[in-house]
């Protein structure tokens, strides 16, 4: 049965599809591009079944995670989804627990009472999922982790994983990931990041990202 129309659709989607995945982001630009360009690539699986639906930030509105999931909300209970889709949460961890008390313990418990709501977080930003697709980060020693995951300033417009993502590259850094790059090293990114997820947690707890628990489910086999 075809679904009711969903204005959120954009042009030259699976109108159909068995399936929507609507993505809801803390970040405003790079992970609205890595979405985007892995949606337009090869590596999605464009059978048809599924679909990707991104949500634009409404004005004025916050970027913390709470904010992220409100306007997932907003979204589930004004358009025509299944029960079968899945609304997902792009947060990053950073330091919103310990300067602004955001509880994520809380989070996925409200995100488990929604049934279809899912929590992709990375720790401690979206640059590290980055960063797997170049270079297995276990391989680190003990204090280049930990300064992966404090990730202090290191000038006004960046921080250190910034600066280690452009070493890696071999060129600057600028919040704008090319996809010829990145994209078609998802797959290693996703072992990496699967392996660090040994302990199955809901949320990562040390350096780690959970977006590869996404991409699996939109990828080519």
């Amino acid at each position: 049965m075809p679904r009711e129309p969903i204005p959120l659709m954009r042009e030259g989607s699976f109108k159909d599809a068995e399936k929507l995945y609507i993505l809801s982001y803390e970040g405003q630009k790079t992970e609205v591009t890595y979405f985007n360009d892995f949606r337009m690539s090869e590596f999605f699986n464009d059978s048809g079944i599924i679909e990707i639906i991104p949500l634009e930030r409404e004005v004025n509105t916050g970027t913390d995670p709470l904010s992220v999931k409100r306007l997932l909300k907003k979204a589930k209970a004004n358009y025509p989804f299944k029960k079968t889709d899945e609304f997902w949460l792009i947060v990053d961890r950073d330091h919103w627990e310990t300067i602004h008390k955001i509880d994520f313990n809380q989070l996925v418990i409200d995100c488990n009472k929604e049934n279809n709501f899912f929590l992709a977080m990375s720790n401690p930003c979206f640059e590290i999922w980055l960063i797997m697709h170049l270079k297995d980060i276990s391989e680190y020693d003990d204090e280049e982790q930990k300064k992966l995951l404090e990730n202090a300033k290191f000038n006004k417009n960046k921080n250190h994983i910034d600066i280690v993502l452009s070493d890696l590259q071999g060129i600057g850094y600028n919040k704008n990931p090319n996809p010829e790059l990145f994209l078609p090293l998802t797959k290693a990114a996703t072992e990496i990041a699967k392996k660090l997820d040994n302990n199955n947690e809901t949320y990562p707890k040390k350096l780690g990202s959970h977006i590869y628990k996404l991409i699996e489910k939109l990828q080519k086999e």
